[in-house]
């Protein structure tokens, strides 16, 4: 990562587990990367949270972000949570630990699925939740597109050139929604699985879109591209290997 002290951190997560025996068996036996890579249970993130209070973290939200990073300075030690999806293990058992810690956080929703309860064999959370995790004072929600939220063998749909056309609908049937249910002015988006290209960008420029998400190991700094900013995909490994290690907090 830079060791830019004008710098954040932005940690993203995924799935929210609920910490059990049953939870601690299927990690033990499972090979699953979803279970591995994109998951951490309510205890972990608890820890997470607290370890970064010690450290006197700088929690800010999404304006917040965003207008530092156009003034180009950034707080010390400054941290932006953000969780992708939105399925309900968020709503379940990541809410309770934000409210816990006080801790802000910024959804990507994808939005054509809420409410889905098999969506690549996730349970979404449905407008009701969401709204309740908005009504908390923590949460603000962007875009994660509407319906091009899609993996295949050759990378994410969205990127894909026969999708190009797509984009701009997508992205703006998705800003409508966040709008019309929780009053969001959405400028923000998180790219599926982290993958973006400079054909997709020019289509993101043609709608509200000012500042794009993708899913890397580094810091933010004043100089990142805003279409392609750096988040850190946390789990247990991630947060040991990557957060911990930050020059921001020495």
């Amino acid at each position: 990562m830079s060791k830019d002290k004008n710098s954040c951190l932005a940690l993203n997560y995924h799935r929210v587990r609920q910490g059990n025996l049953l939870d601690t068996l299927l990690m033990i036996f499972s090979n699953s990367k979803e279970l591995k890579n994109y998951s951490v249970t309510n205890k972990e993130l608890g820890q997470q949270l607290k370890w970064l209070k010690e450290q006197d973290a700088n929690f800010v939200t999404l304006d917040e972000f965003t207008k530092y990073k156009k003034a180009g300075k950034f707080p010390a030690k400054c941290v932006w949570i953000n969780f992708d999806d939105m399925d309900s293990s968020i709503y379940k058992y990541g809410q309770p630990v934000l409210k816990e810690y006080n801790v802000p956080a910024t959804g990507f929703v994808i939005t054509g699925e809420v409410g889905n309860d098999n969506f690549h064999n996730l349970q979404m959370s449905d407008t009701e939740e969401l709204k309740k995790m908005k009504d908390s004072g923590l949460w603000t929600f962007a875009t994660h597109t509407n319906k091009l939220h899609t993996l295949t063998k050759e990378g994410s749909i969205f990127v894909k050139p026969e999708n190009r056309s797509k984009v701009q609908v997508d992205i703006q049937k998705s800003i409508d929604y966040l709008h019309r249910e929780f009053n969001e002015d959405v400028t923000a988006i998180a790219y599926p699985y982290g993958q973006i290209n400079d054909e997709t960008i020019d289509e993101l420029k043609q709608t509200p879109i000012k500042y794009g998400f993708t899913l890397q190991e580094q810091s933010v700094t004043k100089k990142t591209d805003n279409m392609k900013i750096p988040r850190i995909l946390v789990n247990n490994s991630s947060f040991e290997e990557v957060v911990k290690k930050w020059e921001g907090f020495k």
